[in-house]
């Protein structure tokens, strides 16, 4: 799901400084029993990631970790109490660097419950999509579909990327489709371990 070009997390740390060549961000990926996972459609007025897919997550605040960060995120834009917390504690998956608006990305996955009627936060949020975790490994939703790209200090421009085309849920690609593909990946692992 690695579009070409595209720069890596560990090259943007290698090279760069946290809080100066980029800032840092947490996602939540909360698995149900079921297999579905909650994503987030940003509103379109959100900078360079408005209406795309995302899982919910957000920018660090000054002395928290990026798990703290992860877990307030994802209360916040999915609408949960504050003392909602995951059945088991999140585990970090890889980090990915998201060149349009200068984050490094640290995902972590944990198993949750969640209400079934969820109510987004509304300036953030404009839909929530449950997404079925064993679609992710089936090749008639890995597509490529050519998507509006917006860099810092360029005109915008569309591109052909690899990404999800699930049922009933917009493409989903970028830094969300880098993350469900280890999510893919584990998954695999997971259905055949003894």
């Amino acid at each position: 799901m690695m579009p070409y070009a595209r720069s890596s997390a560990a090259k943007a740390r290698a090279e760069g400084e946290a809080g100066l060549s980029f800032r840092e961000a947490a996602v939540m990926v909360g698995i149900e029993a079921d297999g579905s996972i909650t994503l987030i459609e940003r509103t379109p007025e959100k900078g360079p990631h408005g209406g795309q897919m995302a899982f919910p997550g957000g920018a660090r605040e000054k002395g928290e970790s990026l798990e703290t960060c992860a877990l307030r995120e994802w209360r916040e834009e999915l609408g949960l109490e504050v003392d909602h917390a995951p059945l088991m504690s999140p585990v970090a998956l890889t980090e990915v660097h998201v060149v349009p608006s200068g984050f490094v990305v640290r995902p972590f996955i944990a198993p949750v419950s969640l209400p079934r009627d969820l109510v987004p936060e509304e300036l953030e949020v404009a839909r929530l999509h449950r997404i079925r975790l064993e679609d992710l490994n089936h090749s008639r939703f890995r597509q490529k579909q050519k998507v509006r790209i917006q860099l810092p200090g360029m005109q915008n421009f569309k591109w052909e990327v690899p990404g999800f085309a699930l049922p009933d849920t917009p493409f989903i690609w970028g830094a969300t489709a880098l993350i469900l593909s280890e999510v893919a990946e584990w998954s695999v692992q997971w259905v055949t371990l003894p």
